[in-house]
């Protein structure tokens, strides 16, 4: 489609798109928007109720636009919210998973609702993926494999645009288009940047690509389990959540389908298990179940962006098999995690606490969070 249409921008999706209704009233989303502005878009897609558009001309800007700090923005692939207020995006990241909650008819106002949004807005990223050929390194366009070339990227840490001249000489050497990743190594191992060519995403491993922002979730993990008992990490990589917990938790179990590389300084009662969350509870349960004798127990649940999806069923019986009675459920995608603590409601679970947290400024993402408990 080629249609050209006048809009006006009421609103922002917390899919990242502003929102317009055209003359016949259908509901119009365009990237790259801000509530307030007039535009001119073209029609890309269109279906009864709603279509999706791309802005053409800003005619008339918002008051509530401001300037994108990166001069790629709006052809790299990554950042969609440079051309808006922090103070918006995160208004509109805490509505989102509001909504999210409301549409599966979880009240968000009648608990505690804790907000967690960046200190650090730039410049925060640890690790980025880069393509590169020749002369050309940079990241890929939206929606294309055509590379945008580019001399830094403005939410990367400083320690990676520190090395990205180095890095393109690099590869101004190699014969075929290459993929390389960068990623600045925690703190305490020296924060270093290392290289990674032509290797699986996260090469060295999972890792929550904002420090500052981890801790403050690590925090109010900590804060949400109670001390004294055995704490079940699903879906926790190497104990990114957990691992601090073992010092109050007799046990902590923290399994996922990632193969694990057991850690040196972990202590004893921190026990790392690789498999599938579902299998290993089915088999490991009556053990379990033994050796707990009926001590109450707390779960931490931060499965894909999919949710806990068809395994809901068998975990949430195997959790109150194992006598857990307060679950952590994080989110990376509020519509999956809405659905998640929907179910553990009908099956009798409340909502004790919720919260947002804000691992990527720039973007529509956000990481939702709840505490559940059964009585």
């Amino acid at each position: 489609m080629s249609d050209l249409i006048t809009l006006e921008i009421a609103d922002l999706s917390r899919g990242g798109a502003g929102v317009a209704r055209d003359s016949a009233g259908r509901v119009v989303f365009v990237p790259f928007t801000a509530p307030g502005d007039q535009i001119t878009a073209r029609v890309v897609s269109a279906e009864k109720r709603y279509a999706q558009g791309e802005l053409v001309e800003v005619l008339k800007p918002s008051p509530q636009r401001i300037t994108p700090r990166c001069p790629a923005f709006g052809k790299c692939g990554g950042c969609e919210w440079q051309h808006l207020s922090y103070d918006l995006q995160w208004k509109t990241k805490v509505s989102g998973a509001k909504h999210a909650l409301s549409r599966v008819q979880v009240d968000s106002n009648t608990v505690p609702f804790d907000e967690l949004p960046a200190e650090q807005m730039w410049e925060y990223r640890n690790r980025i993926q880069l393509r590169g050929f020749r002369d050309t390194l940079g990241f890929y366009a939206r929606g294309t494999h055509d590379v945008v070339s580019v001399q830094r990227c403005d939410i990367a840490r400083a320690e990676i645009n520190a090395v990205w001249s180095e890095a393109k000489v690099e590869g101004a050497k190699l014969t075929r288009p290459y993929k390389l990743e960068l990623e600045v190594s925690p703190a305490s191992e020296g924060g270093h940047v290392s290289k990674a060519w032509n290797a699986g995403h996260s090469a060295k491993g999972f890792r929550q690509v904002h420090d500052a922002q981890n801790v403050k979730l690590q925090k109010w993990v900590q804060s949400q389990i109670t001390p004294g008992q055995p704490v079940f990490d699903l879906f926790g990589g190497s104990g990114n959540l957990s691992l601090a917990l073992a010092e109050h938790a007799p046990a902590v179990h923290c399994v996922d389908i990632q193969r694990k590389v057991p850690l040196a300084d972990a202590p004893a009662n921190f026990r790392l298990h690789s498999g599938n969350v579902l299998d290993w509870l089915k088999a490991e349960v009556p053990n379990l179940t033994k050796q707990l004798s009926g001590k109450p127990c707390s779960a931490i649940l931060d499965p894909p962006r999919i949710g806990l999806g068809q395994d809901f069923s068998g975990i949430q019986l195997a959790l109150k098999t194992l006598g857990v009675n307060e679950v952590i459920l994080v989110g990376c995608d509020p519509d999956s995690w809405a659905r998640d603590v929907s179910r553990f409601v009908r099956m009798g679970w409340k909502v004790h606490r919720l919260g947002a947290l804000d691992f990527f400024p720039q973007t529509p993402h956000v990481e939702s969070l709840a505490r559940l408990v059964f009585h």
